[in-house]
């Protein structure tokens, strides 16, 4: 995936969750489920296309649902298709990629991003 230098979000340090609320428009749907959504998103801001998905895991416990997003900069439908067929669980092996992580006992989400290739320990 080509590294989006032109973005805001790309460029800015110490990003935070209102960074991404409202920075995006919704282009195209794929998948819309409760708890796992996935979309085309594009930047107000530079018009970067992002291939977004949204994973939510159910605390059936204590009812705090871990939330986890990704956007990942595409310029083409190959690099689409290539992560539509992606699980929610390989995804993050693609980079550079956004990531918003919000663990349950978290106070709010850590956002940050993969900006090389990602290792497995």
């Amino acid at each position: 995936m080509k590294i989006p230098t032109q973005c805001h979000l790309w460029q800015k340090e110490g990003l935070a969750a209102k960074d991404l609320h409202g920075a995006f428009v919704l282009v195209e749907r794929f998948l819309d489920e409760p708890h796992h959504t996935r979309s085309l998103r594009r930047c107000k801001e530079c018009g970067q296309l992002y291939f977004h998905e949204f994973y939510e895991r159910i605390d059936w416990v204590g009812g705090n649902d871990p939330q986890f997003q990704t956007y990942i900069p595409v310029e083409s439908r190959d690099e689409m298709e290539t992560l539509l067929n992606s699980t929610e669980f390989n995804i993050h092996t693609f980079s550079p990629s956004l990531h918003s992580d919000f663990p349950e006992e978290a106070p709010e989400p850590k956002i940050y991003w993969v900006r090389g290739p990602v290792v497995a320990e």
